[in-house]
């Protein structure tokens, strides 16, 4: 009898264990529905949003910079990103020159991604990747990595959650605990940093679930946040829509970490001098 009620008891032990690994790794990604709105899409005419986040490395040191400005006119709405990196030392002897990511993207209506641009200047060869929506659902994208050449096709669904591997999110709103989405992630130095893929851009989607509400110091006050997760990253989402904290982890890199800062105009020109000085 005693027997029975151990095999019992570890026949539901077992049971609760593998039902909440399902809701907790597999349900979310049954029930992943459309991606949350962004700031960007909400703008009116004549509305700007600039942001400046700092990315620094797994000791903190400061290893570069990214500006966002995002800018609606009649019914245009552009989202211009700008990345610096300064020239880093990374594990197995490579160097990584100081570099420049410019990204454009740009949206007819308020979910509809129109034309996507990505340019990597430092290199000293082209890196490129250029793509613009073709009627009813196609998305074709060419890249060029020095004298390689190759295109790819997105689905329509994917462009409307789309991030790189160095700053996943630009900003979300309207989150809940519990929702989860899919996001499709480029990587600009794909085929250029040992390790971080063949060279096409597209590293693929990443199922995001928003976990938790948690607590965070931004800029010398604690606010409230939303938690998300997803392979190898993690941000920290206010309830406005803003991304004031980014944790990537990229090979060779390690852990990196963007944080909102207050922007400044003045940096902005001097960092991009200092690039195009080089």
């Amino acid at each position: 009898m005693v027997n029975r009620w151990i095999g019992i008891a570890a026949l539901g032990l077992m049971l609760s264990v593998n039902a909440a690994l399902f809701v907790r790794d597999i349900l979310p990604g049954w029930l992943a529905a459309d991606p949350p709105g962004s700031r960007a899409l909400q703008l009116s005419p004549g509305d700007v949003i600039n942001v400046q986040l700092g990315i620094f490395d797994g000791e903190g040191r400061r290893i570069g910079y990214c500006w966002t400005t995002s800018a609606r006119s009649s019914e245009l709405i552009t989202v211009r990103s700008r990345t610096f990196l300064h020239s880093l030392d990374l594990p197995r002897g490579v160097t990584l020159p100081a570099l420049r990511i410019d990204t454009a993207l740009s949206y007819h209506g308020q979910t509809s991604l129109d034309e996507l641009r990505v340019h990597v200047y430092g290199l000293g060869v082209p890196v490129r990747l250029e793509g613009e929506f073709i009627p009813p659902g196609d998305f074709p994208c060419e890249w060029q990595v020095d004298t390689r050449r190759g295109s790819f096709v997105l689905p329509a669904a994917a462009t409307r959650a789309i991030g790189d591997v160095i700053r996943p999110f630009e900003s979300l709103t309207g989150l809940q605990v519990g929702q989860s989405w899919r996001v499709e992630l480029l990587n600009p130095l794909a085929g250029i940093v040992p390790g971080w893929g063949s060279g096409n851009m597209l590293t693929g989607t990443r199922l995001v679930r928003v976990t938790e509400m948690d607590q965070i110091r931004r800029r010398g006050t604690v606010v409230d946040a939303f938690v998300l997760e997803a392979e190898n990253l993690r941000a920290w989402v206010t309830r406005d829509g803003r991304i004031i904290r980014q944790e990537v982890e990229l090979p060779l890199f390690g852990t990196l970490t963007l944080a909102d800062e207050p922007y400044d105009e003045e940096t902005r020109r001097r960092v991009l001098q200092q690039m195009l000085e080089q």
